[in-house]
């Protein structure tokens, strides 16, 4: 993978149908976190999910490969905890991707909860070492500094540089732009497992 990149590379265990059930329940995850329904909606809502819950865990996958089969590519669309973002560029030193957070991750006066900010760098970077840097690798630390407001519901870019590499450890570093403006940077470092280690 060089230069520009595409965002549909194929997905076992499930594909684009896994793809799109986590896209609706991120749609009804955000929906939540911003609603007040009243008590008969809650009512209803509670038996809804706990349906979906029983049926979901009826099926639980119990290989964590098979779960992690389910990244597409490079991108967070197939885990829905994660911060979603669509790549725009990766080369051998640098990683570009477009993001936008929603009421999932706000934590008040229209700003992003300072928790998914690392979150996202962590997830994004580790992407990064994986493919271009060492893979097998895990977070050894990782460094963020918040310059100012990141927004929910507003188009961002996350960039991320792999600095050196020297035996097992790759030093990567990030940055999340809103516009010009830089609204958080990151430093990190990973360690590639040794044979054996989980």
């Amino acid at each position: 993978m060089t230069g520009q990149v595409g965002t549909d590379a194929a997905v076992s265990k499930g594909g684009n149908e896994f793809e799109t059930l986590v896209a609706e329940f991120r749609r009804m995850h955000a929906a939540l976190c911003a609603a007040a329904p009243d008590r008969e909606l809650m009512a209803t809502l509670q038996r809804e999910f706990r349906d979906a819950a029983d049926r979901l865990e009826s099926s639980r996958q119990l290989v964590e490969d098979d779960r992690a089969s389910r990244r597409i590519g490079m991108s967070s669309r197939g885990h829905p905890t994660l911060v979603p973002f669509d790549v725009e560029y990766l080369d051998e030193h640098t990683f570009r991707a477009t993001v936008e957070f929603s009421d999932v991750h706000l934590g008040g006066n229209g700003a992003v909860h300072g928790g998914m900010i690392p979150l996202l760098f962590d997830d994004f970077l580790g992407m990064f070492v994986s493919e271009k840097g060492q893979p097998h690798s895990r977070t050894a630390f990782l460094k963020v500094n918040y310059r100012k407001i990141t927004p929910v519901y507003r188009p961002l870019l996350v960039e991320g540089t792999i600095d050196r590499i020297e035996g097992r450890k790759t030093w990567v570093s990030g940055r999340l732009y809103h516009g010009p403006d830089v609204t958080a940077d990151a430093e990190a470092l990973f360690v590639r497992l040794l044979p054996g280690q989980p």
